[in-house]
Parts: C-alpha cells; structure tokens; sequence
C-alpha cells in the first residue's frame, strides 16, 4: 500500500460523513461536486430535477439523493480513499478473500466468533 497522504482530511473518518462535515445543503455539494467531478454534478442534477417534491415521498427521495452524492463526494476528494483506489488501479493493494474477511464471524448470528450475547 502507497504511504498515507499528508493533506489534511475533510472528514474525521474515511468511511462516513458526520452530520456537521462536507456539504451541507444542495448549494454546497453542488459547489462541492463540480469542483471535482462535473460528470457527477451532472448526474446529481438530473436525479434531482427528476424528483417531484410535490410529492412527499419526493422528499426523502431528494434527503436520500442528498446523502448518496455526499458520499461520493467523499469518495473523490478524501485521500485515504483516493491512494486506495490509486493502489488498486496499480494492482499494489493488498486483497483478502471473503473467507479471511469473515473467518472471525459466525455465518449465522455474524457476530465476532467468541462474542457474548
């Protein structure tokens, strides 16, 4: 695996977004993705002109779009994420098979095997 970046990350964890990081209304993830991505900002804005927020289920349809796109979003810009696709484009990264991965579960309850209930 390639070192860890040193720029400064824009999310506390590589693998979610707090409610209080990245963008936080449509006008900000629209600033956000075409800073990054005009294809995704594309794709954001025609999903969104689809939905009918007459509709209440439109609502959480655009809520759902909302945080969909924030997560791709994060997926372009923050660089542990970025030098692990990197790694894997170059064929550096390290690979585990589903059974190394679920080793330590059990199939049935997929708790930790040894894990109290």
């Amino acid at each position: 695996m390639s070192a860890q970046p040193t720029e400064a990350y824009p999310t506390r964890s590589p693998y979610r977004i707090e409610d209080d990081e990245g963008p936080q209304d449509v006008a900000g993830l629209r600033a956000a993705l075409a800073a990054v991505s005009t294809a995704d900002l594309t794709a954001f804005d025609a999903r969104l002109g689809a939905i009918r927020t007459t509709d209440p289920a439109g609502l959480d349809e655009a809520r759902a779009l909302f945080a969909e796109y924030r997560a791709v979003w994060l997926s372009l810009v923050h660089p542990v994420i970025r030098a692990a696709v990197a790694d894997s484009a170059a064929g550096t990264s390290t690979t585990h098979s589903s059974e190394e991965v679920w080793a330590d579960y059990d199939m049935e309850t997929m708790e930790p095997r040894g894990a109290q209930t």
